[in-house]
């Protein structure tokens, strides 16, 4: 029996070129709507579920699309994280506070200026706003930032990935030169105008854009990589490591199960004075090269590992024809003489139970009769 005709892949417009390459690889079915009834696993990828959703017990979930729900909100997610990590002293998410309290928390020193607003729900560098001073601030406050934190000095990014309780895949961002900074953000943002224009039904002529972007990536890439928002289309990629700060491994695996989730993509960073932070987890990353070849493997092994469901045998129910009961056929004709009379009663006691299985209701009085004189005395 194949075990992968049970295995259900589920992701979200926003996920799905990664999650069609994970369901094609791995031989599975999947898609944007709910799995059908039935399948023993659901990987849940960047799933958009807008209602919580539930599945039977039996069904094996990884990455719960309620779990995925609760992450998409991210001012919620790093409350979770900051309360599964923030403890004994240690801080490894930074200070947080909503649009309404937080110049409250400036006041009484809770949080210290510069600051990153961010929108409740956001991707990439969208959503985002740098806010040095008070100026800036209120600015953002205006515009529609849901909520601040505060900015962290960072030295080194990663990208971990976790599976379970240990990291299967790590990169480093590092920046580009600028000819690098300038192909990736034309790559990028061609690749995102190319998509809107196929959802929307919009023509759209390649060359012309490409010339367009041309233009924008070169004054993007002057002056180098940005170095708050270190993105892919602004100046940095990813670099595979083997060798970086171990305090990492142990932050971004109680991320992940912090928020409910059986694997994701951890941003997390090593500050300028070595402090280890999270940033956010990515329940549904864009995957390339190894990264992608080390979530199949992963998945493989949790697909190999699936048992298989019995066969549900039907039997058919036997009518048994009995005699009335008596003495002799409690007791049968054996004497406590010839077996000893421990084990005499010991046969008794199972004849009288099989008895028990094969009586009708109407026989039931005269087995309680016969089993008081068993048990004691007078057979």
């Amino acid at each position: 029996m194949n075990k992968k005709n049970d295995v259900y892949i589920y992701f979200s417009p926003a996920t799905d070129i990664t999650g069609t390459n994970l369901m094609t690889k791995l031989e599975i079915s999947g898609g944007k709507v709910k799995p059908p009834v039935g399948k023993k696993l659901i990987i849940g990828w960047g799933t958009k579920a807008d209602d919580a959703m539930t599945f039977p017990k039996d069904t094996k979930i990884l990455n719960h699309p309620n779990a995925i729900k609760t992450n998409r909100n991210k001012l919620e997610a790093i409350n979770l994280m900051a309360t599964a990590l923030n403890v004994n002293g240690a801080t490894h998410v930074a200070a947080v506070a909503t649009t309404d309290r937080v110049k409250t928390a400036l006041a009484n020193g809770a949080m210290v200026l510069p600051l990153i607003g961010r929108k409740k729900y956001h991707q990439g560098g969208k959503g985002f706003w740098s806010c040095p001073t008070s100026a800036q601030l209120d600015s953002a406050i205006t515009d529609g930032a849901d909520y601040f934190q505060t900015m962290i000095p960072v030295k080194d990014e990663f990208r971990l990935h976790v599976f379970g309780d240990k990291v299967i895949h790590a990169v480093k961002k590092v920046k580009r030169t600028e000819e690098e900074f300038a192909a990736a953000f034309i790559e990028d943002e061609l690749a995102r105008q190319k998509s809107l224009a196929e959802k929307n039904n919009d023509p759209f002529d390649e060359a012309t854009a490409k010339l367009m972007l041309g233009r924008q990536a070169k004054n993007a890439a002057q002056g180098g990589a940005n170095m708050l928002v270190r993105s892919n289309r602004m100046g940095w990629k990813f670099a595979i490591v083997t060798k970086y700060d171990k305090a990492l491994t142990d932050v971004a695996v109680k991320a992940v199960k912090a928020l409910g989730l059986d694997f994701g993509a951890v941003d997390c960073c090593t500050d300028t004075s070595g402090n280890v932070f999270v940033f956010e987890v990515n329940s549904g990353p864009g995957l390339e090269a190894t990264s992608f070849d080390k979530y199949i493997e992963a998945f493989e092994k949790v697909i190999s590992d699936l048992e298989d469901k019995p066969k549900e045998v039907k039997s058919e129910k036997k009518t048994t024809v009995t005699a009335p009961i008596t003495k002799e056929k409690v007791t049968g004709t054996l004497k406590t003489e010839q077996i000893g009379e421990k084990d005499f009663m010991k046969m008794q006691l199972s004849r009288l139970s099989e008895m028990l299985d094969e009586a009708s209701d109407d026989e039931l009085s005269t087995i309680k009769k016969l089993g008081a004189k068993l048990i004691f005395g007078g057979l």
